[in-house]
């Protein structure tokens, strides 16, 4: 009997599945709602909050949509190219994430200069701020090759995740140092118990469909970048004799290493845990090739990159990652969390992930600690030392309960927008009301005619599948209910939404 593939990547129904789009609210009829002439309500603050990774990102900006809205405001959502090329469109607004600012030397401040332009003002906000390999001098070169405040202009803003960083950003002198903020990041604030009702249905959904399962993070993107095994090379222009070449092929090697262990770790447990579901989610830059052609060989084993992590987190039994984000966020869920390095090597590990779960070197310490684990009717959680736990805290302020992010990035937007005027159109936004029907159509043709379509560019498909109504509105009613605001949502079209308060 052929085996048959269990990989999800084609998305399950409910949670995954392909987003229905729902049309803005149209004043009457589809006549009015394809002509609608402007997106922009007249007299309202325009913020832009973009989405790189939805997986990631979009948690977070609702809820931190939710503590920024205000009557005199409008937020507009959505996949980060769409919102900048909105941004062309006003003037005056604001600005909050990490897309406007490109490390390619040839883009480097293209997109941020077009928005300066139209009088916007930016707060710089990265989903990547603090977690590198290496010791300290590592950390802040690779956090000043990201991004360097000196980057931008003194009237704007630049928020740091940790102490650590707030003190580099100060020694750099740049021309917005007094406004360098301390915020810490929302997305470990998200996986505090506080948040836990904003995840449990979808909690409860995975639970019921996958039954028992163990969660594996990789994050091997050296080794098998999403665009190609080349990406890294390219990216820093490496050429043949380049002194960089020899460090990358290094590295390379060692994340391709490791990859092919954690396949084989995934075969091992498949076997040992024959009540258990293996299910792989990689980090979102990683390739799916290499895991979709040997996971359909593991019986139970599957691979799953949509979904909130948080909920993934939640759900699982346990959680085995390789010193990634992943891992500290499992942890602050309280997921029993193991650290498998079947390999090492300081320079390219990842020092303060590494800090959480307990520590496996061979397959046989990851199934022996995962048998003692499931003997208990809750697997234990791991405590940190003192001195651990402060210098994760000096990485990521609000890795502890007793601090939270939200309230100091919505106290920051508050206090740059009461500096703003109302945002004006410039020229026609036609285009992105249009948008949405324009999706209808194409996704009906497809259907009709179109048996087997891939979309065009599927990597960013990977990243960015589309804004889900049947996602986002439960977790807006916990935002409603957690800020006590009337939001009012408008889907524009898959990869644009906005957000005003009544």
């Amino acid at each position: 009997m052929p085996v048959q593939a269990k990989l999800a990547l084609s998305r399950s129904p409910d949670l995954e599945r392909t987003p229905p789009f729902q049309p803005p609210h149209p004043t009457s009829g589809p006549i009015a709602r394809f002509f609608h002439a402007n997106i922009l309500e007249a007299g309202k603050k325009a913020l832009l909050f973009p989405v790189e990774t939805i997986s990631r990102e979009l948690d977070f900006k609702l809820v931190l949509a939710g503590y920024c809205a205000r009557p005199g405001n409008q937020i507009f959502l959505g996949n980060h190219t769409d919102i900048y090329t909105l941004g062309k469109r006003l003037s005056h607004g604001l600005y909050v994430g990490k897309n406007v600012l490109n490390v390619s030397p040839t883009r480097l401040r293209e997109c941020y200069d077009d928005l300066k332009k139209n009088q916007f003002r930016v707060i710089y906000l990265d989903e990547e701020g603090a977690i590198f390999a290496g010791g300290p001098e590592e950390w802040k070169k690779e956090m000043v090759r990201k991004f360097d405040p000196r980057w931008l202009n003194a009237e704007d803003h630049a928020c740091a995740w940790g102490t650590f960083q707030e003190q580099l950003y100060h020694d750099l002198k740049p021309a917005c140092e007094k406004n360098i903020v301390l915020t810490g990041h929302p997305r470990f604030s998200l996986c505090h118990d506080r948040f836990l009702p904003l995840y449990q249905k979808e909690i409860d959904g995975l639970k019921q469909r996958h039954g028992k399962f163990i969660l594996i993070s990789t994050n091997f993107t050296r080794g098998n970048f999403g665009t190609g095994a080349d990406y890294f090379f390219k990216r820093y222009h490496v050429k043949p004799e380049s002194p960089m070449r020899a460090s990358l092929v290094e590295e390379f090697a060692y994340h391709h290493q490791k990859l092919g262990l954690f396949i084989r770790l995934v075969s091992r447990l498949s076997d040992s845990f024959p009540d258990h579901k293996i299910i792989l989610r990689p980090h979102p830059s990683e390739g799916h090739e290499i895991y979709q052609s040997i996971l359909n060989y593991i019986p139970r084993a599957e691979i799953h990159v949509h979904g909130s992590l948080t909920a993934w987190l939640r759900a699982a039994d346990a959680l085995i990652h390789c010193g990634c984000t992943t891992g500290i966020e499992g942890w602050l869920c309280g997921t029993y969390v193991l650290n498998y390095q079947p390999l090492h090597a300081d320079v390219f590990e990842r020092r303060i992930p590494n800090l959480v779960g307990e520590r496996c070197e061979a397959e046989d310490e990851v199934v022996s600690k995962l048998q003692n684990a499931f003997s208990f009717d809750r697997p234990p959680h791991t405590t940190l030392p003192p001195e651990s736990l402060a210098l994760m805290k000096s990485l990521i302020d609000n890795v502890e309960q007793s601090t939270e992010s939200f309230e100091k990035l919505a106290a920051l937007v508050e206090s740059v927008e009461n500096e703003l005027p109302a945002a004006t159109a410039l020229g026609s936004l036609t285009a992105y009301s249009r948008r949405g029907v324009q999706e209808k159509m194409k996704k009906f043709v497809r259907s009709r005619f179109i048996k087997s379509w891939k979309p065009r560019n599927a990597y960013q498909h990977q990243r960015f599948p589309g804004l889900d109504p049947a996602v986002i509105e439960p977790k807006l009613d916990f935002v409603r209910q957690l800020t006590g605001r009337r939001l009012v949502t408008k889907y524009w079209s898959s990869k644009l939404m906005s957000v005003t308060c009544e």
